[in-house]
């Protein structure tokens, strides 16, 4: 199997699971502040999925970020950053459509690659200079571990939070 194939599968799998996980509540579980530090499903459902719109749609695929559209049709920040300040109610649907744009535009991207290309070399802006790959990567541990996050506070309101 090809390297930028295997990418490729490894990260649709990834938002398969990740999909999933950020489905199936009530516009009031998914937006539920928890105690302590832990954040709404919401807010953490923005990060993973503009995480994933800036370090491949934007930095690798150098194409303009989904989420300049996307903000200000539903009243959300122009800076996905300032999600966490942000005290609004985010739509569980609207996301849902945002982020298949996303996963959609970043999975094409990568299959447009070659092996080659998965070493080229991109300044992140915060990692520094790192290979195609190392971002592809990234992009999925991310969504991956903020999946987590929002299955643990599914959990905490008694649903389920993974699919098994």
């Amino acid at each position: 199997m090809e390297a930028v194939t295997y990418a490729a599968r490894a990260l649709d799998g990834t938002f398969k699971l990740f999909n999933q996980i950020a489905d199936g509540m009530t516009p009031e579980q998914y937006n539920w502040q928890p105690g302590g530090t832990a954040n709404p499903i919401a807010k953490t459902h923005i990060h993973a999925m503009t995480s994933v719109d800036f370090f491949i749609n934007g930095i690798l695929a150098s194409t303009e970020l989904r989420w300049k559209a996307f903000a200000p049709l539903h009243g959300l920040p122009s800076n996905p950053t300032e999600v966490w300040g942000f005290s609004g109610e985010v739509s569980l649907e609207a996301l849902k459509e945002y982020s298949r744009d996303v996963q959609q535009a970043a999975l094409a991207y990568i299959s447009s690659l070659s092996d080659a290309d998965l070493d080229r070399e991109v300044d992140t802006a915060f990692f520094g200079k790192q290979t195609a790959a190392f971002m592809i990567s990234l992009a999925g541990i991310h969504a991956m571990g903020h999946g987590g996050d929002m299955s643990a506070v599914k959990g905490l309101q008694g649903l389920k939070g993974l699919p098994f």
